[in-house]
């Protein structure tokens, strides 16, 4: 696996890794503490700064298949979508500085194997996006696995808000948000979490899965992602009073999988050898052979078929029979 990396974390606090059994031995604190994480999102603890802070947080800036990105059509379906078996439990509620967070126990079978589910966090706005589109707030169902504890899953889920109420696992803590509005500060929820409405909206919706990276430092590949595609919702005052604590704690979004990493493409922006994208057909465009071609890369004598018309979708057979010279 491509957790070797992971095991010589000294910063074993951050965020995706809070609560994993592998790393609690570095991240030992007082007992009854909260242990801050040592990273963040400002303009050096953020995520341009990130391999500064320690030496195991190489991947942040050298890794090829780093986390969030944009879910697309690139991105496959699950064939099988996670089971979630998560019993009624008192839970802890805690706010790490750069999340809050609920640890809880439970168990999911995805992947062909039983993964333990440690805790859920929370990411305002959204670290992926759908098709382009962010969310308000995604959260972070953090899985090890049971029978070999490298293996690390995680179920995302997004959020939209909404003129309705709050979904379930949102209405079980939101009362406590005041209790943890502090870093280092946390509470208990004699009553636990409520997941019915995780638990159909992972039947209802697609489920999304690709290999990508932890989206905190040390940004070590190899976790799967399974990302819910259609959102929950969250209340106004629910979402308000969740970003006003958690604030914005969002990685920007990485490059294509198995492409140099964001922090390369920045590093060469502006010189001769920058990476740029492909190019985009030019409204009113046309289509020759099935491909979009802007107007002035046409030649004499092309045929070709003229899709728009005054703003209005159309196709029309026609070739170029001459080109408007520039004086």
């Amino acid at each position: 696996m491509l957790f070797s990396s992971l095991l010589f974390a000294s910063t074993a606090s951050a965020t995706c890794l809070h609560g994993l059994s592998m790393f609690q031995k570095r991240a030992e604190v007082a007992e009854g503490e909260v242990k801050l994480s040592t990273f963040g999102y400002g303009p050096l603890d953020g995520p341009f700064n990130w391999a500064t802070l320690a030496v195991e947080n190489e991947a942040c800036k050298a890794g090829s298949k780093q986390s969030p990105i944009n879910i697309d059509e690139s991105v496959t379906v699950a064939t099988d979508k996670p089971v979630l078996n998560i019993p009624e439990q008192e839970v802890e509620f805690e706010n790490l500085g750069t999340t809050i967070e609920v640890i809880v126990n439970g168990t999911t079978t995805m992947l062909g194997s039983e993964f333990q589910l440690v805790q859920f966090h929370m990411h305002t706005p959204s670290e992926h996006h759908v098709n382009g589109e962010y969310h308000p707030l995604e959260v972070h169902m953090v899985h090890q696995g049971v029978a070999d504890n490298t293996q690390l899953a995680v179920v995302a889920l997004m959020f939209q808000v909404s003129s309705a109420e709050s979904a379930s696992i949102i209405k079980s803590l939101s009362s406590s948000i005041p209790a943890i509005s502090s870093p280092g500060t946390k509470t208990a929820i004699p009553a636990g979490i409520d997941f019915t409405d995780v638990l159909s909206q992972i039947q209802a919706s697609d489920v999304l899965q690709y290999s990508g990276s932890l989206t905190t430092p040390p940004c070590a590949e190899g976790v799967t992602f399974m990302i819910v595609k259609d959102p929950l919702d969250i209340s106004v005052t629910d979402f308000n009073a969740i970003k006003s604590v958690v604030k914005f704690n969002a990685r920007y979004i990485q490059n294509t999988l198995g492409q140099v990493n964001m922090l390369e493409v920045g590093n060469l922006a502006g010189t001769a050898q920058a990476m740029k994208p492909a190019p985009k057909a030019e409204a009113g465009g046309a289509k020759a052979n099935g491909t979009v071609v802007a107007a002035a890369e046409m030649t004499l004598g092309q045929r070709f078929t003229v899709t728009e018309l005054h703003g209005q979708p159309t196709a029309i057979a026609a070739v170029v029979v001459a080109r408007k010279r520039k004086y």
